[in-house]
C-alpha cells in the first residue's frame, strides 16, 4: 500500500516538474519575443500590411516632420457593412501608427451627437459645399419597417494645426444595403492606404511639379477642364500654355496635354513638341481624329463623321503609335439621350466603357466611358521604346468604318444585346483604346527641319533623346470633359472652379448616365504615371479580396453551420476524455 502510495506521489511530482517546466518556457520565450519588434501577415493579399513605399515615407523624419490628425465621422450605431469599413479604417490608422508613432493620432467622431444645431452646423462644415465628405443615405429594413440612417464616411486630416484635405471612404449618394453597397465598400476599403498616403503626400511637399495644357488648336477650353483639374491640383502645378512656335516654350514643363484639338498644329509648333520629346519631357495626347455632331444626330436620328486633319496624329505616328480615323463599337456602351423618343435614350454602341489592363495606370480604375472613340495600333520605328496597351475595348467590339456615317437606325439592327464578332468572348477581338510607349526616340523632324528655323541660330536639331521620354496616347479627347455650367468663376480666386451636381435632362449621356465610371481617376493615374509620381500608383493598383458575404448562403445553410461549430468542439472535448480514459485505465489498472 505504501509503495501505491509513493508511486502516485512520485507521478504527481513528475507532472507537476513537466508543466512548471512548461510554464517557465512559454514565460521565457514571451521575455524574449518582446525585445523584438515584428508583425506577421498571414493573409494571402498581405490586407493588414502596408507596401513598402508607405512604410518607408512614415518612417522617414525627414519627410514626416510635424503630427497630423486624421478625424473619422464614422462613429455610432451601423449596419454590419459599415461596421466593416469602420473597422478597416481604424486598423489602418494602427498600421499607421505602429511606424510613424505619434506622428500620426486620429480620433473617431460622431456627426450625430450634440444639439440639432450643433449638428446641422458641423454636417454643412463636413460638407464644404460639396468639396469635402458628401452624405450617405442607407435604407434598410428593420423590424418590418423600412428606416434610413445618414452617414458621413469621411476624415478631415489636420497638419500643423490646418486643415489640409478631406477624404471620402466612400461618395456621397442614396444606397440600399445590398450587393452594391457591398462592392462600394470593398472599393472603399481597397483605396484606404492610397487616399490616406495621398493626403500625407499632400500635406508634406515641399515642391511640385509642372503641368501644361496645351492651347492654340481648338483643345478643350479651361472651363471644360475643371473637374479633372481639381483632381490634380493639389499635386502639380498647372499652366495654359500656347506654343506658338516659340523654341523652348516647354522646357519648364514636366508633361503636356493636348486635350481634343480640332484645329491643324503647325510645323513650328509640332518642331516645339518634338523638340520638347528630345529632351525627356512627357507628352498625353487625348485625341478623337474625326468630328461628330451630337445636336445633328438627335434632330435628324443620324450625322456624318468629318476628319479633323490636325496633323497631331502624323506626329504620334512618328513616334510608335497609330491613331486611326474610326470609331469603335462596342457590347458595353452607355445610352444616348434622344428626348424624342418613347423611352428617351437610344443604345449608342460608339459610347464605349472602356476596360483596363494590368498596366498600373488602369488595373484598379471602373470603366472609362469613351465617346467615340477611335483604335490605336503600335507601329515599328526606329525608338527605342517599351509600348504598353493602357485600355481597350471588350472582346465582343469592333472598328466601325473609315470615317463612317452614324445612324439611330443600328438599335434596330444590333438590339440591347449586340454581338458584333463570330466569337464574342475571343480576348484576340480587344482594340486598343489607350497606349504608352516610352524610352528613347529619335526626331520627327530628323533630315528635315522646319524651314522657318533652317537660318535661325537658336534652333538647333536634338536628332535623338537626350533623356528617357514618354508619349501616352488615347483616342478619345473629351473622356474628363465637364460640362461648361458646372464650372463656377470664382472672382476672388480669378479662376473657375468644378461644381459636382447631379445630371439633368439631356446632359445625362455626358455626365454618364448614372453608372461608376473611372474617367477622372483614370486622368489623375495618367498624369501620375507620365510624371514619374509612381509611389501612390503601386498603392492605387493594389487589390484586396474581401469575399462579400453570401447572405443568401447563409439563410439556406446557416442551420448546418452552427451546427457544426457547436458540435465539433463538444465531440473533440469526448473524443479527447475518452482517450485519456483509456490511457489511464490501460496503465494504472492491476493486471
Amino acid at each position: 500500500m505504501a509503495k501505491i502510495k509513493l508511486k502516485k506521489a512520485s507521478n504527481r511530482a513528475y507532472y507537476g516538474i513537466i508543466t512548471a517546466i512548461a510554464l517557465a518556457v512559454i514565460i521565457l520565450i514571451n521575455i524574449i519575443v518582446s525585445f523584438f519588434d515584428f508583425r506577421v501577415d498571414f493573409t494571402r493579399d498581405q490586407r493588414y500590411s502596408l507596401t513598402e513605399t508607405t512604410i518607408g515615407f512614415l518612417e522617414s523624419d525627414s519627410l514626416l516632420t510635424d503630427k497630423i490628425l486624421f478625424k473619422i465621422y464614422l462613429e455610432g450605431e451601423f449596419p454590419a457593412e459599415v461596421k466593416r469599413l469602420q473597422k478597416a479604417v481604424r486598423d489602418k490608422l494602427d498600421e499607421f501608427k505602429y511606424y510613424a508613432g505619434s506622428r500620426v493620432e486620429y480620433e473617431f467622431i460622431n456627426p450625430n451627437k450634440g444639439t440639432l444645431e450643433d449638428q446641422e452646423a458641423l454636417k454643412e462644415q463636413l460638407f464644404d459645399r460639396g468639396q469635402g465628405i458628401r452624405p450617405v443615405d442607407i435604407t434598410y429594413r428593420s423590424q418590418g419597417a423600412s428606416n434610413i440612417i445618414e452617414i458621413f464616411p469621411g476624415a478631415v486630416v489636420e497638419y500643423r494645426g490646418n486643415t489640409v484635405g478631406h477624404i471620402r471612404f466612400l461618395e456621397g449618394g442614396q444606397y440600399r444595403l445590398d450587393a452594391r453597397l457591398e462592392q462600394m465598400v470593398q472599393r472603399g476599403i481597397n483605396d484606404l492606404e492610397y487616399k490616406f498616403m495621398r493626403v500625407l503626400a499632400k500635406a508634406t511637399r515641399q515642391t511640385k511639379k509642372k503641368v501644361a495644357f496645351i492651347h492654340g488648336h481648338g483643345e478643350l477650353g479651361i472651363p471644360y477642364t475643371q473637374g479633372a483639374r481639381k483632381n490634380i491640383e493639389d499635386a502639380y502645378i498647372i499652366d495654359d500654355v500656347k506654343i506658338e512656335g516659340a523654341l523652348g516654350g516647354l522646357d519648364q514643363y514636366d508633361g503636356i496635354i493636348i486635350a481634343d484639338p480640332k484645329k491643324k498644329f503647325s510645323d513650328k509648333d509640332k518642331f516645339v513638341i518634338d523638340q520638347y520629346l528630345m529632351q525627356g519631357g512627357n507628352i498625353m495626347v487625348f485625341n478623337n481624329p474625326l468630328s461628330i455632331n451630337n445636336d445633328t444626330i438627335r434632330r435628324t436620328g443620324k450625322t456624318h463623321s468629318a476628319r479633323k486633319r490636325t496633323g497631331i496624329g502624323d506626329l504620334m505616328y512618328d513616334y510608335g503609335i497609330k491613331i486611326n480615323e474610326d470609331l469603335v463599337i462596342d457590347a458595353n456602351y452607355d445610352p444616348f439621350a434622344m428626348p424624342g423618343l418613347p423611352k428617351g435614350f437610344v443604345n449608342w454602341y460608339f459610347y464605349v466603357r472602356a476596360m483596363g489592363t494590368e498596366h498600373p495606370i488602369s488595373s484598379m480604375v471602373n470603366p472609362v466611358k469613351l465617346p467615340y472613340a477611335s483604335s490605336l495600333q503600335f507601329v515599328q520605328t526606329k525608338n527605342k521604346t517599351r509600348p504598353s496597351v493602357i485600355l481597350t475595348s471588350s472582346s465582343n467590339s469592333r472598328s466601325f468604318g473609315n470615317v463612317p456615317l452614324l445612324s439611330i437606325a443600328m438599335e434596330n439592327q444590333f438590339g440591347e444585346n449586340p454581338v458584333f464578332q463570330d466569337d464574342p468572348t475571343n480576348e484576340a477581338n480587344r482594340l486598343m483604346l489607350g497606349g504608352i510607349v516610352e524610352g528613347e526616340f529619335q526626331s520627327a523632324f530628323k533630315n528635315r527641319i522646319v524651314s522657318a528655323y533652317a537660318d535661325s541660330p537658336d534652333a538647333i536639331l536634338i536628332e535623338e533623346s537626350e533623356k528617357p521620354g514618354k508619349v501616352m496616347v488615347v483616342g478619345n479627347g473629351t473622356f474628363f470633359k465637364n460640362t461648361y455650367y458646372d464650372s463656377v468663376f470664382v472672382q476672388e480666386e480669378n479662376k473657375f472652379r468644378y461644381i459636382p451636381r447631379l445630371p439633368r435632362g439631356r446632359e445625362i449621356d455626358e455626365l454618364f448616365a448614372g453608372r461608376p465610371i473611372g474617367n477622372f481617376e483614370f486622368f489623375e493615374n495618367c498624369v501620375d504615371y507620365m510624371l514619374g509620381e509612381s509611389t501612390l500608383l503601386s498603392i492605387r493598383s493594389r487589390a484586396i479580396d474581401l469575399h462579400p458575404t453570401d447572405k443568401l448562403k447563409i439563410e439556406r445553410e446557416g442551420s448546418f453551420y452552427k451546427f457544426i461549430n457547436i458540435a465539433i468542439p463538444v465531440l473533440f472535448i469526448l473524443v479527447m476524455a475518452t482517450i485519456v480514459f483509456i490511457v489511464r485505465r490501460y496503465k494504472y489498472v492491476k493486471k
